[in-house]
């Protein structure tokens, strides 16, 4: 367990030291992803802590290790931003190259996986390749991280922007969770701070908490540049500094003691199906791995894809293959029970979702309505085979029958 006495005094050393010209560094204490060797108390505990504690001393430089036999450097994305010399960012270095060192390296190659496509997206938008290395600080490139405040996916969307920035945000689909569109989204984030902004270390701190935050930081203090901003929240005087210690580090990785694995050429491709069809069922009518399957879809909440047509993402070598049984497979599914019903007159919510054996909120949640109207069409997480049966009362619901689970998600 973490000092909160310790973490509580450095913090308050720090903002007496807000005034510096180089101000110290503090973390975003949910910034980072907890899939490596520790779980995510125990890292988010040694981040904080380590954060404060480094905030009170004079940065040292990175201890001598020993170089990688193969070395990777990302040229490019260091020369895509200005790496700004501030004591901060030192200490970040020191950091990460210390107490940090196994996570950060975990996540450096976890980020081979998505290199290639993140580079494109950013060259797409006119936006610098360095930018690349922003999910090391925000989710360690999972697609399933959620931080504390509700922020998911690789680019840590908090759902109200995701939904402005174009994802898909509802009970079926979680499209932060979609690493493409999920990037496509960040980038365009992105290049909108930086088109009011025009300074990326004030963008970047924008992306943390928030522009109107920033805005009031700059209008209050009249400084135009983030390291002269004494008004900004502890975790986002932390968060930009860790970002350029990132991107120092991949610049010349076997320096400090890392390696960068070369980027992975993806073979996944989407394609179209008509839903609601469960995962498994997919993955039986093409004799894929489920699992697999299921991690290349973070996005489908319900391990189920929506009704109506939607897109899967599959590899490359088995679209033909799907896209030949594409319009059977929503009749064939087994595994997911979902029907469509008219809503009558004496129809409540209470009384429909007891009939069935579900909630109000699910029901509510599954069709993004907030009350039911006579006459609208609405799905059931039940087959159209036994709602009669149901709703007449002829048969009662099991305990849990109609949770829309995608077949033991």
């Amino acid at each position: 367990m973490f000092n909160t006495r310790l973490l509580a005094t450095c913090i308050a050393a720090l903002l007496c030291a807000a005034c510096a010209s180089s101000p110290a560094v503090v973390s975003q204490s949910s910034s980072l992803s907890p899939q490596s060797s520790r779980d995510a108390a125990e890292f988010h505990a040694a981040l904080d802590e380590a954060y404060a504690a480094i905030a009170t001393r004079d940065a040292k430089p990175a201890p001598n290790v020993p170089a990688p036999q193969i070395e990777t450097v990302d040229v490019e994305a260091a020369a895509s931003m200005p790496i700004p010399d501030e004591r901060a960012v030192r200490s970040a270095v020191t950091l990460f190259t210390t107490q940090l060192r196994g996570d950060i390296q975990a996540y450096l190659t976890r980020s081979a996986k998505y290199k290639k496509m993140i580079d494109k997206v950013l060259v797409e938008n006119g936006l610098p390749k360095g930018l690349a290395y922003l999910p090391v600080i925000e989710s360690g490139y999972s697609t399933t991280m959620t931080s504390r405040a509700g922020a998911r996916g690789v680019w840590q969307f908090m759902g109200e922007t995701a939904r402005e920035y174009g994802l898909r945000v509802d009970w079926w689909v979680d499209e932060r969770c979609d690493p493409e569109r999920s990037t496509r989204a960040a980038a365009q984030y992105l290049k909108d701070l930086y088109r009011e902004f025009n300074d990326w270390p004030l963008v970047l701190a924008a992306y943390n908490a928030g522009p109107g935050r920033i805005r009031r930081a700059v209008a209050n203090s009249g400084a135009s540049s983030f390291w002269l901003l004494d008004e900004l929240p502890k975790e986002t005087r932390g968060y930009v500094p860790t970002f350029y210690a990132t991107l120092l580090i991949a610049s010349d990785p076997a320096n400090y003691g890392f390696q960068l694995s070369d980027p992975i050429d993806s073979d996944v491709k989407r394609v179209a199906i008509e839903g609601p069809v469960s995962l498994r069922f997919l993955a039986e009518a093409i004799h894929f791995d489920e699992g697999t399957l299921r991690n290349l879809n973070p996005m489908l909440r319900r391990g189920v894809v929506p009704p109506g047509m939607a897109e899967v993402r599959v590899p490359a070598r088995l679209v033909d293959v799907i896209q030949a049984r594409a319009k059977l497979l929503r009749n064939d599914d087994p595994h997911v029970a979902v029907c469509t019903y008219t809503v009558r007159d004496r129809d409540t919510l209470k009384r429909l979702a007891k009939a069935i054996g579900t909630t109000p909120q699910t029901i509510l949640a599954m069709n993004g309505i907030r009350r039911l109207h006579r006459g609208e069409s609405i799905y059931l997480p039940v087959r159209a085979t036994e709602l009669s049966n149901l709703l007449s009362g002829r048969r009662k619901p099991r305990p849990g029958e109609h949770t829309l689970t995608g077949g033991g998600m």
